[in-house]
């Protein structure tokens, strides 16, 4: 087993698909697949169950996730040591699941123009662990969703994304571009649990209320899982219109994406950093404020 089989693991894991975890790693899927098969026959049991289309994790899967996961990120620390011991600068960078490309890409190459030589730790994350990060010193600067109201931390925004609401076909929207959250009282809303974006989820549930809609089925694991409920019309979701992680995972599936009828609402994704911490934050949020909408 080498280091890169884990991180083919969790790309698939993550992306809930071979095509999308293949861009991610930047191979071919066929390879990427033939690597993932050899982890598995290495370990002895399936990790993902494969349907046409549609990619989940077995249980043996789900129990190495969170382990290759942090494998993953001791071993990406690694090269800090080297840099910092030669008195060069490492920045630890989150990006959360929902924050676009388009984004992503700007920051590196403003930072590769304005700050050269400063090497860049990412950190893929929900927005929960990721924020946890910055207020105790893990994480310079993250890429997170919704309003951050820890006064001990400092935001800019830098990204506004419109969001659909996403239901099975067959269940009675078909042939609609709109629905009216009210429409969707009998239908349970299902999500990732609190703690992976706190933020998103404390203004959503004050919209679904106001609507009626009552019914709530968390998921503990990833975006993938949300899949199953949704698209056999036991629930609905709420995703990006244009990127993202949840969007992804369903773009091949027998569901619709439809706009809000009643309501502008909308994905807000802000900059975040802990003030005073100049030094290590080496010009960051000067450089972020330049991407600010």
């Amino acid at each position: 087993m080498e280091i890169r089989h884990l991180r083919y693991f969790v790309a698939v894991a993550e992306e809930a698909g071979f095509a999308r975890a293949a861009e991610r790693v930047a191979m071919a899927t066929s390879p990427l697949s033939r690597r993932v098969r050899d982890l598995e026959q290495e370990l002895g049991t399936p990790l993902f169950v494969r349907d046409y289309h549609h990619v989940s994790l077995t249980e043996a899967g789900r129990a190495l996730l969170p382990e290759a996961r942090a494998i993953l990120e001791r071993f990406d620390a690694l090269p800090e040591l080297v840099p910092r011991a030669a008195g060069s600068a490492v920045v630890v960078i989150g990006t959360a699941p929902e924050v676009s490309p388009d984004l992503r890409a700007r920051f590196l190459d403003l930072m590769r123009v304005r700050c050269p030589g400063l090497l860049v730790r990412q950190r893929p994350a929900s927005t929960g662990p990721l924020v946890r990060g910055v207020t105790n010193g893990e994480v310079d600067l993250a890429f997170v969703h919704g309003s951050i109201e820890d006064r001990r931390l400092e935001s800019v925004l830098v990204e506004i994304q419109p969001v659909r609401v996403v239901v099975a076909k067959g269940i009675g929207f078909d042939g609609r571009e709109s629905v009216g959250l009210a429409e969707l009282a009998h239908l349970p809303y299902t999500f990732l649990k609190a703690a992976a974006a706190p933020f998103v989820v404390q203004s959503s549930e004050t919209l679904l209320r106001r609507h009626g809609v009552m019914g709530r089925a968390p998921v503990s694991g990833s975006h993938a899982d949300l899949v199953p409920r949704v698209s056999a019309g036991e629930a609905f979701t709420i995703c990006g219109a244009r990127f993202g992680a949840t969007r992804n995972v369903f773009l091949n599936e027998p569901v619709l994406f439809l706009e809000f009828e009643h309501d502008r609402i909308r994905l807000h994704t802000n900059a975040v950093w802990r003030p005073g911490r100049d030094r290590a934050l080496h010009g960051l949020p000067r450089l972020v404020r330049s991407l600010s909408t």
